[in-house]
């Protein structure tokens, strides 16, 4: 018996189907690896856009917070520039009182010696009306250098006061309109 005759009849049907379903599994697997590497390429194709647009995303956030951060240092700077324009101009006001103290002081240094030269007894000496024109002039005197120092602590803390909530408006507003 043959090759041949061995596969005529039933076995030769059976073999015909045998090569037809091994041929068509074959072919069946094939085309569901494509499938299979199309869907894979197009997760893969998927994710990288997904990763592209996070990226995207993070880049403006940052150049998002970057912007945030130069107004709100622009303005800080801006705040620090107006405080001390206005402390230059509180110094300014402070020389003008101390040059108006200084002329108070020689005013007062003048009467006194005036009420000296006036008053007899002043001129023989008298210790107590002298010591009361020279007690008034240094309590004048005094009185002056003392509203100078309170009004210049009160100068820097109301210039720094008003730098700060400056600053702090402009730094809330702008988180606020977020």
């Amino acid at each position: 018996m043959s090759f041949g005759s061995a596969l005529i009849g039933w076995r030769g049907y059976a073999a015909a189907a045998l090569a037809g379903a091994a041929i068509a599994g074959g072919s069946a697997w094939v085309v569901q690896g494509w499938r299979g590497e199309a869907e894979l390429a197009a997760e893969v194709a998927a994710r990288a856009l997904d990763r592209d647009a996070q990226a995207q995303a993070t880049i403006i956030a940052v150049e998002a917070a970057r912007a945030e951060e130069r107004r709100r240092t622009a303005a800080v700077e801006k705040a620090r520039d107006d405080a001390q324009k206005q402390a230059a101009i509180a110094a300014a006001d402070a020389a003008g009182a101390r040059g108006e103290r200084d002329r108070l002081r020689a005013r007062a240094n003048t009467l006194a010696r005036a009420a000296v030269a006036r008053d007899a007894a002043l001129a023989d000496g008298s210790p107590s009306g002298a010591a009361a024109v020279d007690l008034l002039a240094y309590m004048l005197g005094r009185a002056i250098d003392r509203a100078e120092a309170l009004a210049g602590i009160a100068d820097r803390s109301r210039i720094a006061g008003l730098a700060c909530e400056s600053a702090y408006d402009v730094v809330r507003n702008r988180s606020n309109a977020d």
